[in-house]
């Protein structure tokens, strides 16, 4: 789809609903690149725009706080449309601050990034990062629509942001595609990535959503690799050397795969397949014992446990995973060596 679906489905839906008001909440990356993609909105809205530094530092409650108090400043009633236009910081913070704002208001997304288009932007879950919990405070709040996703902005994404998509496109494959996995383990470019693949991503997700919007069972497969990649991603950031969130996604999937292996799930042939992949194209932080109590601290502080037992999604196959495996800290410990 291209930027004038985007555009005529808004404007038919402001239309429909009768909104005047829209306010477009950005970062500075995605303003300087696409500032004027949405001009050709309607003169029937009064268009408006915060632009918010990029980074996960944004994704807070301080900067959730600092959006609500534009929004009352500004006298935004409940009728306002916040339009989040950027990769998943702004999705997932937006998305946030529409559920919260008065209560609720109405809200769209319009993803920049891969990892966004088939991730973040999809299936109603906001949220912030706390210090020491990534997503640690949000809601599950659904956009008012679902709008096509533009594919032209991966044009102008660094390498890491389409790598940091990938491992979520990996992700999908590993749950739900035997088909998608073993095509792109094949192909001769990487990243190679076509419409369909993305295509799969979303329509796979928002089936699984249908099914439980809100997140009690059959959804936490779409946790696969997050247990041990959020993890990873808080302690690269507390070391002073943060990363992509996709990036440390494709290292929990390798020792979320590992795990299945070891815990007699995923056949071996199968694990080793997927190992290969993951190696040749992303950088597997080892485990060593200097790290291994932190990964453990973040693990056990994930907000997706009970009972002070670790959960996990594994696989049992390629393309098939089963939810809510609980793992005590003690014993997941020697898994790890």
């Amino acid at each position: 789809m291209a930027k004038s679906d985007t555009i005529r489905q808004l404007d038919d839906h402001f239309r429909r609903e009768n909104i005047r008001n829209v306010v477009i909440l950005t970062d500075k990356n995605v303003d300087h690149l696409y500032g004027d993609y949405f001009s050709e909105l309607s003169e029937q809205v009064a268009v408006d725009k915060l632009v918010l530094r990029p980074g996960e530092k944004t994704k807070s409650i301080q900067t959730a706080a600092q959006v609500w108090n534009y929004l009352a400043e500004k006298q935004y009633d409940k009728d306002t449309f916040l339009l989040n236009f950027g990769g998943g910081v702004i999705t997932d913070l937006g998305g946030f601050v529409a559920s919260t704002y008065k209560r609720g208001i109405r809200f769209a997304n319009v993803p920049t990034t891969l990892l966004a288009m088939i991730d973040a932007a999809v299936g109603g879950k906001t949220g912030v990062n706390l210090p020491s919990m990534k997503n640690g405070v949000g809601t599950i709040y659904f956009p008012d629509i679902q709008l096509p996703v533009d594919l032209s902005f991966l044009n102008t994404l660094h390498i890491n942001e389409i790598f940091s998509g990938l491992g979520e496109l990996l992700k999908y494959a590993l749950i739900g595609s035997n088909e998608l996995f073993h095509s792109l383990r094949k192909r001769r470019r990487f990243p190679s990535l076509t419409t369909e693949d993305v295509d799969f991503c979303i329509d796979f997700k928002m089936k699984i959503v249908r099914k439980d919007p809100y997140d009690k069972g059959i959804r936490h497969i779409l946790n696969f690799g997050h247990t041990f990649g959020h993890a990873i991603e808080s302690y690269c950031a507390k070391t002073g050397k943060p990363i992509a969130h996709g990036l440390a996604v494709a290292q929990g999937l390798y020792y979320e795969s590992l795990l299945s292996t070891r815990l007699g799930h995923l056949p071996q042939e199968e694990w080793q397949l997927i190992a290969a992949l993951l190696t040749k194209h992303f950088q597997i932080m080892p485990i060593t014992d200097d790290i291994r109590e932190e990964l453990l601290y973040y693990m056990l502080n994930d907000k997706k446990n009970h009972n002070n037992m670790i959960n996990f999604t594994l696989l049992n196959h390629i393309g098939h995973a089963i939810p809510d495996f609980q793992i005590p800290a003690s014993e997941l410990q020697t898994y790890m060596s």
